[in-house]
């Protein structure tokens, strides 16, 4: 009777996966000291790291009056160009502008030399909730001398420049826009949950001023240029038209004087976090446990191996 070779293949499958098991089995000591191994050093490294929270915003863009401005460009074309007058797209390049300055070094590093927050970028390691304050390395800073001790290579200098705690901050922020809604969600993450909450609201504050002080700007030399155009124009037609861009780029400065929220209005405000968002410390157990097991079955079939080409060689 001839043998199915279909039923030999299937029959040495069962038992290689029975002997695999067996394997597995016999050597359960090892995989279970690999896996505790790696859980136990993963658990150590995640307790001694600090709690981060995150501060979350969530904005929408300003409703930018602009209708009868447009209106009156419809009818003068290049002139309103001429004029220095900036028509159509103001709302959106000025938001694609905040979310743009929001990643600028120059704008970043401004807001970090504005609020005196080159301590707590570089020196800073952890959050005292008891005493409310900043655990600060001592190996950077010196609290005590208010002075900067770290051991920085050249060009690097003890105390770390705006452009290096840039680098840092901008890693703690994350700014997405989402394209249908043009909404716009800010995230930041700190040792202190009061200042990831704080510095949240207040590059808000500071993106929303930057911009309308270049409004404001331009719309001063523009008013400055018509009322030059007016003057000098000897076509009365063009004298009106000059006085109705001037009169809407005056109403263009008064609301950018009266409006708080210019460019991004707060929707969702910065609240101070009561959780921690990272580490989690438990997950990083599991996942350190689980490779820690993968390794004990590699070290198993190792050894498995060795044994039966020393079986095989005698």
């Amino acid at each position: 009777m001839t043998a199915n070779p279909q039923n030999n293949s299937s029959h040495s499958d069962d038992v290689s996966l029975y002997g695999l098991f067996s394997l597995f089995i016999k050597n359960w000591i090892t995989l279970g000291i690999c896996g505790i191994s790696f859980a136990a050093l993963a658990g150590l490294w995640a307790v001694q790291q600090p709690n981060i929270y995150t501060a979350e915003m969530v904005l929408m863009p300003a409703q930018k009056d602009e209708g009868g401005l447009s209106g009156v460009a419809g009818k003068l074309g290049g002139l309103a160009s001429l004029a220095g007058v900036g028509i159509g797209e103001g709302g959106n390049s000025n938001l694609t502008l905040a979310i743009e300055l929001l990643s600028s070094k120059a704008f970043i590093s401004d807001f970090i030399e504005e609020n005196n927050l080159l301590v707590p970028v570089m020196a800073a390691e952890g959050w005292d909730a008891k005493m409310n304050k900043l655990i600060i390395n001592n190996n950077i800073y010196n609290e005590e001398e208010q002075k900067w001790v770290r051991k920085a290579k050249l060009p690097k200098k003890p105390k770390p420049s705006y452009q290096e705690a840039q680098i840092i901050f901008s890693k703690l922020l994350e700014v997405e826009q989402n394209p249908k809604s043009l909404f716009v969600n800010i995230s930041l993450d700190y040792y202190s949950p009061l200042m990831a909450a704080d510095w949240a609201t207040k590059l808000v504050k500071k993106v929303n001023e930057h911009i309308r002080q270049l409004d404001l700007k331009e719309s001063n030399q523009s008013i400055e240029y018509l009322e030059k155009l007016i003057v000098e124009s000897k076509v009365a037609e063009l004298r009106n038209m000059f006085s109705n861009l001037m009169e809407e780029q005056i109403k263009s400065k008064m609301l950018a004087s009266l409006r708080a929220d210019y460019v991004l209005k707060v929707v969702d405000p910065a609240v101070v976090p009561e959780t921690k968002s990272k580490p989690m410390r438990s997950l990083i157990v599991v996942i350190a446990g689980f490779f820690g097991g993968i390794i004990g079955l590699i070290i198993v079939l190792y050894r498995a191996g060795r044994k039966s080409q020393q079986l095989a060689s005698h």
